[in-house]
């Protein structure tokens, strides 16, 4: 056996003619030294190694050897780190990518094996044949979602020391296409304005077109959130059905649901917010109150001061596919093609800025962290008003 200088290691030859180096890594629970070795075809290779290791000891940035896989890590993250720091909703779309995309694909791989190259290849795969129904390929927005996900996990992973450096820097993601957005034109609003006495949601239709408001805070808007003084209603919540998690799923037995109505915070600090109801709009909330009451009133149901502004006979809540039933329905009605409640925000936003309205106040109102967002998202002029506008140049020649 061959000592190293300084009692940095030793490097033998094994009896099968391969090379062996040997160097110590701390002390263990019982305040015993840990030996670790590397392994190579010759000795020059084992040195090489060696070398590298006191390097990265001297640098600051060596990595203990761990044979913890993608799998494992990836579960103990979803459990310890993204579970009590995302939305219900966001924790179901984490699960879906690392039970059905990434473990299937890389997570038998030891997690020190994971290089950029493994995961390049992987999300090339994926966006090839990703859809779990064997149709395709993933789109490149969740392609993105999954990338993210799997970035936070990793850089976690390097914070605990798992890990020298993040496997998934400096991939490469296939560019998302921009989305036309759906903008209902004056006379469709108009039309669509025109049918919501046809269903008893109608009004929440009539209200979203007047507020911007996402459908699932829609859902979760309750009387508690009104200032009868100033006319106004506060956001801070959201409604929606999810999947139960992994762990759940397997415990049921298939008698009872595989989803659940979950109420949550709004997605960020700016999305809580106050917004202005116009006067007729106003009107029109509290005579929506009155109905309600009187309706609870016959069915002799208790009136609660917290109880949903939008809510089915019996008080529960109004769920967001019942809304947008509601919503499919009122565009039918009015000979209206299809349009989802995203197209009502996008309607609004477009409305308000014709109207003259500060894109700043704009983006306020919609809940936007910044104008910009407001500016790229949900600023469209309709084909009559840049007509009007491209008239008003007329008057130059």
């Amino acid at each position: 056996m061959s000592r190293k200088a300084n009692n940095e290691g030793s490097i033998r030859k094994r009896a099968n003619g391969t090379w062996e180096g040997r160097y110590s890594d701390g002390v263990n629970a019982d305040g015993k030294q840990i030996q670790r070795s590397v392994y190579g075809k010759t000795r020059q290779e084992v040195a090489d190694k060696l070398h590298t290791i006191f390097y990265q000891k001297q640098q600051g940035i060596y990595v203990t050897p761990t044979k913890v896989l993608v799998k494992d890590w990836l579960i103990d993250w979803l459990h310890n780190y993204a579970h009590i720091t995302v939305r219900p909703s966001t924790y179901i779309s984490y699960e879906g990518y690392i039970y059905n995309h990434i473990i299937p694909c890389i997570g038998d791989l030891p997690i020190q094996k994971l290089t950029p190259p493994l995961v390049q290849n992987f999300y090339n795969d994926r966006y090839l044949n990703g859809r779990t129904d064997g149709k395709g390929g993933l789109s490149s927005k969740t392609l993105h979602n999954m990338h993210n996900m799997f970035h936070q996990a990793m850089e976690q992973a390097k914070n605990n020391g798992l890990i020298m450096q993040d496997p998934t820097e400096n991939v490469i993601l296939p560019r998302s296409p921009k989305k036309e957005m759906r903008v209902l034109s004056v006379e469709e609003q108009l039309r669509s304005l025109s049918v919501t006495h046809l269903h008893r949601s109608g009004f929440a239709i009539k209200l979203d077109l007047a507020t911007g408001s996402c459908i699932g805070e829609l859902c979760a808007l309750k009387w508690t959130d009104l200032n009868y003084q100033r006319k106004t209603i506060k956001v801070s919540r959201t409604l929606q059905r999810i999947k139960t998690d992994q762990l759940e799923r397997e415990e049921l037995d298939g008698s009872e649901s595989m989803t659940m109505v979950v109420e949550g915070d709004v997605k960020t600090s700016s999305g809580f917010r106050e917004i202005p109801i116009p006067d007729k709009i106003w009107t029109e909330l509290m005579l929506h109150q009155q109905a309600q009451q009187q309706e609870y009133q016959t069915l002799g149901i208790p009136i609660l001061p917290d109880g949903y502004v939008f809510a089915m006979p019996f008080g529960t809540c109004v769920e967001p596919s019942t809304m947008r039933d509601a919503l499919n329905h009122l565009l039918a009605a009015a000979g209206i093609e299809h349009a989802n409640f995203h197209s009502l925000r996008h309607t609004f936003a477009t409305r308000a800025i014709e109207a003259g309205i500060p894109v700043k106040t704009l983006s306020d109102i919609l809940g936007h962290s910044q104008v910009q967002i407001t500016m790229d998202l949900y600023c469209h002029s309709s084909i009559d008003h840049m007509r009007d506008s491209m008239n008003a140049l007329m008057g130059m020649f």
